[in-house]
């Protein structure tokens, strides 16, 4: 199994076309980092609030995204884009 692994590993760095998709893959990315920065906050869904589970009816900013609505992406934040 092992064996098998190590062979498909080595077959796909032997490969050009492998190397090729996975630089077109890395420039498109890097490129939508630059360009869009930010995704939905998954938490408030850009309403910026969140509601209290403990108190009906009562809501704050929301946590997770700090009540702007938008989330700094993994790959902007390596880029070191700050929010």
């Amino acid at each position: 199994m092992a064996d098998a692994i190590l062979n498909l590993i080595g077959s796909l760095l032997g490969n050009p076309a492998a190397w090729a998709l996975g630089g077109g893959y890395l420039v498109v990315n890097v490129a939508s980092c630059i360009f869009k920065p930010y995704k939905v906050c998954k938490k408030c869904n850009r309403s910026r609030e969140t509601h209290s589970t403990i108190f009906p009816g009562t809501f704050g900013w929301c946590r997770a995204c700090k009540g702007v609505g938008y989330r700094l992406r993994v790959g902007a934040r390596l880029l070191g884009k700050k929010l």
